[in-house]
């Protein structure tokens, strides 16, 4: 990527969105945006491009947090719901602390698999073939990565309910007979 090349100021997570990776510039903290098909700079923290997408899509980090942990309980970097489309979710989680300015967060659907380099680096392969080297160790990324997926599941769960709120069975009161 090109440190000399123009930054955005504004940005909001989409399904387009694979990662968000923390780059320094001069002493200014900016996000390098990786998405299917391009990736750039944008003048924000990572957590602040979480933060700011979450409020555009009609929610916030705390509220988007305690979901999470309501799903698969009380988990330190918890990954979150950013927003969904017709049922599909976009989740994305952090390599560190969601508020630490060298977290990394990652689209979970985006990631095909993990593998390592000869220097232990996590090696990130995408559904769209490229790969990202990240100083992160596989069980944090498979850690992170599993609890994506249980969200995932428990949203869909919420969402059948929703979608089908009778296939539940309800009791129904017995007809008893009366002998007279």
């Amino acid at each position: 990527m090109d440190k000399n090349c123009s930054a955005a100021s504004n940005y909001l997570v989409s399904f387009n969105t694979i990662a968000l990776v923390p780059i320094r510039i001069e002493n200014k903290l900016y996000t390098r945006v990786i998405e299917n098909h391009t990736e750039f700079l944008v003048k924000m923290k990572p957590s602040s491009i979480i933060k700011k997408s979450l409020i555009y899509y009609g929610n916030s980090y705390k509220l988007a947090t305690f979901y999470s942990r309501e799903v698969i309980g009380r988990v330190h970097k918890p990954p979150l719901l950013i927003s969904h489309d017709y049922g599909v979710p976009l989740i994305m989680f952090p390599t560190l602390s969601g508020e630490s300015e060298g977290s990394i967060w990652f689209s979970s659907s985006a990631i095909d698999f993990f593998t390592f380099d000869s220097h232990n680096r996590c090696l990130v392969h995408f559904t769209n073939s490229f790969v990202l080297p990240v100083n992160v160790s596989q069980s944090t990324m498979c850690r992170q990565h599993t609890f994506s997926h249980f969200l995932t599941r428990g949203f869909q769960k919420k969402r059948t309910k929703i979608d089908h709120p009778f296939s539940q069975s309800i009791l129904m009161p017995t007809n008893k007979t009366t002998k007279k």
